[in-house]
């Protein structure tokens, strides 16, 4: 356990410090596969946060001193506005985002066997008007756990837009051009979900 001042990241921000405290929270633990500079392990860092493990074992996401936006809670609003795909929302403010912490790993270009999942869950986020604008990538956005379900994170570059195109960059990133071009034009997701048990169960 380690007092919530010795991840504030890269530096210290007595704002920072004194919004976690008035939601009451003071320690962390020192768990995660990345380590900062004074030897506290986290969960993760980006370039707008740090992700902690908090003390009833929540993630919680603490905005970096110098990160470029002023507040995380527009990434908050739309992580809530995804719950169901994203880790579930407890709290937020300026400086914090306390969240479901789902115990997996990252998916990689072999998890074939959870694409029919993950499309499923890009296909939500479609349907609720988010476009999430990293899952051209998802190798470092999206989580599988032991009972093979997914968890798209990371809402920093998601946006509210009429016609999102996030089935369409699961399968590119899944080298699936032709099938992501045939979504584009059918907006079909049954479709694409019989192609993709066609593909990988043939």
């Amino acid at each position: 356990m380690v007092e919530v001042e010795r991840v504030i990241y890269p530096h210290s921000d007595r704002s920072i410090i004194e919004e976690l405290k008035a939601r009451g929270i003071r320690k962390v633990l020192s768990y995660g596969p990345m380590e900062l500079p004074n030897g506290v392990r986290v969960l993760g860092k980006g370039k707008t946060g740090i992700v902690v493990l908090t003390e009833d074992l929540k993630a919680l996401k603490i905005r970096r001193a110098d990160s470029p936006k002023e507040t995380l809670e527009i990434e908050a609003r739309i992580q809530a506005r995804a719950e169901g795909v994203a880790p579930k929302v407890f709290d937020f403010g300026r400086n914090f985002i306390l969240m479901e912490h789902v115990n997996g790993r990252h998916i990689s270009r072999g998890d074939v066997d959870v694409l029919p999942k993950l499309v499923e869950k890009a296909h939500e986020l479609d349907s609720r008007g988010i476009q999430h604008d990293e899952l051209v990538r998802p190798w470092k956005n999206v989580l599988r756990d032991e009972g093979g379900n997914v968890y798209i994170l990371d809402y920093d570059d998601a946006s509210i837009r009429p016609n999102p195109r996030n089935v369409t960059s699961v399968l590119t990133a899944f080298g699936l051009v032709d099938l992501a071009k045939e979504y584009s034009r059918v907006k079909d997701i049954k479709y694409v979900l019989e192609r993709l048990s066609q593909l990988f169960h043939a």
